[in-house]
């Protein structure tokens, strides 16, 4: 099988797709949850499709091109589970072969084949919430390309001036996929200062080039008088509310383990064994701090999960390449392949397992209340962090991450908040209020029409006839 990928020749990706499509076969016997990040993701897309302004209506601090493909998907598909593992499959297989066809154009290896590619797909299997259409993800391959110019850089007598443009567009529309990935905007200052030496004027060039779709966000907003909101409530915010760990960080270190244990030590022996020439030491030291930012963003994360560090695996499988490739012995680097193809999966199958058996689950999974049995068509709104109640209730409420929307509300002028809320259930007009935090009366206080128009039975309250 190894001798196959040895090759250059763009065909080996139908190996890789039929790699991927073989991996996912176990996970057919295996109970996935509907997810609740995944549940927030159709929601967004089923309330901005309904004519709701994200940031405005509906409070959530998902990026905003990411809220516009949720958008689409809802439109196109009605936001189906399916379809968000089909678009994320067809993004990763994207993925796979860019990365690849930037390790032979830098000239990373000695060879210039798809093993790397064959290492991706294996990595890639490390968790199952890898293939899904997360914002992470999706903002992933812009990431890349931002990295792909960077990475030419190491060359010499390379053109700066529009790698440098491209280089901060492309991590800026990352960004507005995906908030975390502000952390690499540093790194990107800090490497194309102190590695490839661009001058003040293409620094200006970066800055402007990276801020220049956030920018047209920004003028979205403005025309649509919500530039307040979207400011408040994905640049200003979303970094100042505790995350959510649906999976906990020791299950995050051990998931990771394998492959960052491997890429260390590809570090270490690629320095040591590997005699690089300046444009290899350079490539070498972007990917290491590439990958530390990667781990950094942690700290930016609103929920902790496994697909929200798909960026770590180009890295990774940047130096575990290395690793396997400075085997001279054939049958050294088939056992070191082969035990990654075999371990790598297989962690990603035993933790779904454990996951879904563990007594956590419902920090991950939906676990779906019926709020009103004998009326499912009514409108429902929901304030209270509880994913569990969210399902079904997309239409009727406005607050999908209200721990954001606590944190907004808190820091509003109290007669603006008494506004904002009016506004939002006039708007709403919700058929009952699951009152899970007993939030309803301190922001409905002094609203004569609000505190008579809804009859509160424990944490329901159910609009009056």
């Amino acid at each position: 099988m190894l001798e196959f990928f040895k090759i250059n020749d763009p065909l080996r990706m139908a190996g890789i797709l039929f790699l991927l499509l073989f991996f996912r076969v176990p996970y057919l016997f295996i109970d996935i949850p509907f997810t609740q990040p995944e549940l927030l993701w159709q929601m967004l897309g089923e309330r901005t499709a309904a004519g709701n302004l994200p940031y405005v209506d509906t409070l959530d601090g998902t990026g905003p091109f990411s809220m516009l493909i949720y958008w689409l998907n809802e439109l196109l598909t009605g936001n189906s589970l399916l379809s968000f593992r089909i678009f994320a499959f067809l993004l990763l297989v994207v993925q796979i072969y860019f990365t690849n066809e930037l390790f032979i154009k830098i000239n990373a290896y000695e060879e210039t084949n798809y093993f790397p590619a064959l290492i991706m797909a294996i990595t890639f299997q490390l968790s199952f919430d890898f293939m899904t259409l997360s914002p992470a993800l999706m903002g992933s391959l812009f990431l890349m390309l931002a990295m792909g110019h960077l990475l030419s850089q190491t060359s010499i007598n390379a053109n700066p001036v529009p790698a440098v443009l491209l280089m901060g567009f492309w991590g800026g529309v990352a960004f507005c996929f995906h908030f975390p990935y502000l952390a690499f905007l540093p790194f990107l200052i800090l490497a194309g200062l102190l590695i490839i030496g661009i001058s003040f004027q293409q620094l200006c060039l970066l800055l402007t080039a990276y801020l220049l779709p956030v920018s047209c966000c920004m003028v979205y907003y403005f025309l649509q008088d919500g530039l307040d909101e979207f400011v408040k409530l994905y640049l200003l915010l979303g970094f100042r509310v505790s995350p959510v760990y649906h999976v906990l960080p020791k299950d995050l270190l051990i998931i990771f383990s394998l492959p960052l244990l491997l890429a260390i030590i590809g570090y270490v022996n690629n320095n040591l064994q590997h005699r690089m020439n300046v444009t290899q030491q350079k490539q070498n030291q972007l990917m290491m701090v590439f990958l530390l930012v990667n781990m950094g963003s942690f700290f930016l994360l609103d929920r902790v999960s496994p697909f929200q560090f798909v960026m770590l695996v180009p890295p990774l499988v940047y130096f575990i390449a290395h690793l396997f490739g400075l085997s001279r012995k054939k049958s050294t680097q088939q056992s070191l392949i082969y035990s990654y193809l075999f371990l790598v999966p297989l962690i990603g199958y035993g933790g779904t397992v454990y996951q879904t058996h563990a007594s956590t689950v419902d920090r991950y999974a939906v676990r779906p209340i019926s709020t009103d049995k004998n009326s499912p068509e009514k409108k429902i709104m929901v304030l209270g962090e509880d994913m569990h109640r969210y399902s079904g209730t997309g239409l009727g409420n406005p607050y999908l991450n209200f721990r954001l929307t606590r944190q907004y509300f808190k820091e509003m002028d109290p007669m603006d908040r008494k506004m904002k809320f009016y506004r939002d259930l006039r708007k709403t007009s919700p058929d009952v209020i699951i009152d899970a935090e007993r939030t309803y009366d301190a922001w409905a206080s002094g609203i004569p029409s609000l505190e008579q128009r809804y009859h509160r039975n424990g944490q329901q309250l159910t609009k009056k006839e």
